[in-house]
């Protein structure tokens, strides 16, 4: 699966066991962005038994926070179920903000290895 980014939404790769995420997510309706790609994501669990993902986003809003909750519960599920998930939450140097915001998805994952990555801007 590969979704090119758009002035609202990032652009998100698929490819076997690995998973990306970059950009900015604000869009109009969170559901027709997020459900293609929840099951992509469902399909990716059920056929690999590692997982890598990296974020890297510059911004996204609440209703979309709330698509990453529910991203991750599924990845901290299949971590629970024995799959070996690693997730790198990538920010910029200076953003603050989007450090938090991954220090605050860190909390919920305990069978999952995740981790924040400071990156240049």
């Amino acid at each position: 699966m590969q979704l090119e980014a758009t002035s609202r939404t990032p652009e998100v790769t698929f490819n076997e066991n690995r998973i990306e995420i970059k950009g900015e997510c604000y869009p109009e309706d969170i559901s027709i962005f997020s459900e293609p790609i929840i099951e992509a994501l469902h399909e990716t669990i059920q056929k690999n038994d590692s997982i890598t993902v990296e974020i890297a986003m510059r911004y996204f809003n609440s209703s979309s926070a709330k698509f990453f909750f529910d991203f991750f519960e599924i990845l901290e599920d299949a971590a629970s179920d024995g799959k070996s998930i690693d997730i790198e939450w990538k920010y910029r140097k200076n953003d603050t903000s989007m450090m938090e915001a991954g220090e605050d998805f860190e909390e919920d994952m305990e069978e999952s290895n995740f981790q924040l990555v400071e990156i240049e801007s």
